[in-house]
């Protein structure tokens, strides 16, 4: 019997699972409310697509496994590959992080290119279709309401149809409405934890101008809690344009216009972000976008659920975009469903029942990494809205020495950038030798 699945949204975490899917499926069908575009501008139902998107390694890694060739792709359309350690300036907490070669290549591009080369190799597979302007409206269900079993589409001349699955991925972002289809069959919502942040971001595109002393592809100027809400980035993209992000929190929010947006780049903890813009031509509005709170749901601790449902990307967990964790927490998520769909003796109803549980577990850990760094260290602003852990002021005191540290050391400063690239669980921060170079460095302050 052919298997078929279906994935609500077309977002890089819907791509992703889709990818992760065919290989045991028959047929998998993507659906998403937008049109599709092309690799020029940003969906409507991205709002954040304007936006720059980091990836870091360990992320790029888990594309390119499910995707071979991707990156040079990519590279071959103008993205930008740089090693973020030698080709960044990148002040972080009152320090310029040292400059050496460290291997973890990160790459630059638009959402958009990056969304629509993605696309592009998924539905040059033979049994993915990948449909636009149909919105998911409901779950099919079987008769005793213990499985999902399809989907409801309504198209957009205002005709509906029914889509059979074995298998339903709810990658539709952080409207998802999962906890409510759950709610409305008697099962319970997924517990949620939130932090306020009350972030908020405005992005423009750039001409890059011709500097010959520039010795940088990217530049970061973060501030950090509890004094300083501001950062700022400058990534290179296709088409020799520089993306220029700003962003604050907390009520230090950057404007709209262009007076406001380089008096609040001016106000950065340091002002060469400022220094490199102030001339530079514009070749975009100014994009503004807001995330009022980080947002986990625990479908982990969920004691009774359905079959064949499973919910990825920001349907499940909305990160603060600061730290950049949102595309690579998909691409891991993403491995984690193949892995857990590559194990399974059968694609027959049982074994299918039992997979959205196996999945939950088996994903909770690499969600569960990434919240830990992001929400810790917001919790540290003291006006941020969320409940504080046990240890959070010793944390607070350790991340700094960390960061500190980074601008001298290069062994603290590769061990950070290791968790930072999900290549290494953030415990490794607490391996002796860092912990000793910490105390080391917290001393030789004093």
């Amino acid at each position: 019997m052919e298997r078929r699945a279906v994935v609500i949204g077309a977002s890089i975490a819907g791509l992703l699972a889709a990818r992760a899917l065919r290989d045991r499926f028959a047929h998998v069908t993507v659906l998403d409310k937008d049109e599709l575009a092309g690799p020029e501008h940003a969906r409507k139902a991205v709002p954040q697509g304007n936006h720059i998107h980091v990836i870091w390694s360990g992320g790029a890694s888990a594309i390119e496994r499910l995707f071979p060739g991707l990156w040079d792709e990519l590279q071959a359309a103008g993205a930008i590959a740089f090693d973020n350690s030698r080709d960044m300036r990148w002040f972080h907490k009152g320090v310029w992080k040292l400059r050496a070669p460290s291997g973890f290549v990160m790459y630059s591009q638009s959402r958009p290119l990056l969304e629509h080369r993605i696309r592009t190799r998924l539905e040059a597979l033979a049994n993915v279709e990948v449909r636009g302007a149909c919105t998911v409206d409901a779950l099919l269900w079987n008769d005793d309401r213990t499985a999902v079993r399809g989907v409801r589409a309504l198209r957009r001349d205002g005709s509906t149809e029914e889509i059979a699955a074995d298998l339903v991925v709810d990658a539709s972002g952080r409207g998802s409405r999962a906890p409510d289809w759950l709610a409305e069959q008697d099962y319970p919502r997924p517990p949620e934890t939130t932090v306020g942040i009350d972030l908020k971001y405005a992005s423009r595109l750039y001409a890059i101008p011709q500097d010959p002393r520039r010795d940088w592809q990217v530049m970061a100027v973060y501030g950090g809690p509890p004094d300083s809400r501001r950062a700022g980035v400058i990534f290179p993209i296709e088409g020799d344009r520089w993306i220029v992000t700003l962003s604050g929190c907390l009520g230090d929010h950057p404007p709209g216009d262009d007076a406001g947006f380089l008096d609040f780049a001016r106000g950065l903890d340091q002002p060469d972000l400022h220094a490199a813009i102030e001339h530079a031509t514009p070749l975009s509005p100014i994009s503004l976008y807001g995330v009022p709170s980080e947002r986990r749901r625990h479908y982990e601790a969920v004691a009774r659920m359905p079959g064949g449902l499973v919910v990825i990307g920001d349907a499940a967990c909305v990160f603060n975009p600061l730290y950049g964790q949102g595309v690579s927490v998909c691409a891991l998520e993403a491995e984690v469903l193949q892995g857990c769909v590559q194990r399974l003796a059968s694609l027959e109803t049982g074994a299918l029942s039992a997979l959205p549980r196996d999945y939950y577990r088996a994903a909770a850990p690499v969600i569960g990494r990434a919240w830990l760094l992001a929400t810790a260290t917001d919790l540290l602003f003291p006006q941020a809205r969320g409940t504080r852990p046990p240890g959070l002021g010793l944390f607070g005191w350790y991340n700094r020495q960390i960061l500190e540290a980074s601008s001298r050391n290069e062994a603290v400063l590769r061990r950070f950038l290791e968790v930072l690239h999900f290549l290494a669980p953030p415990s490794a921060l607490f391996a002796p030798s860092i912990v000793l170079q910490a105390c080391r460095w917290a001393i030789a302050r004093r």
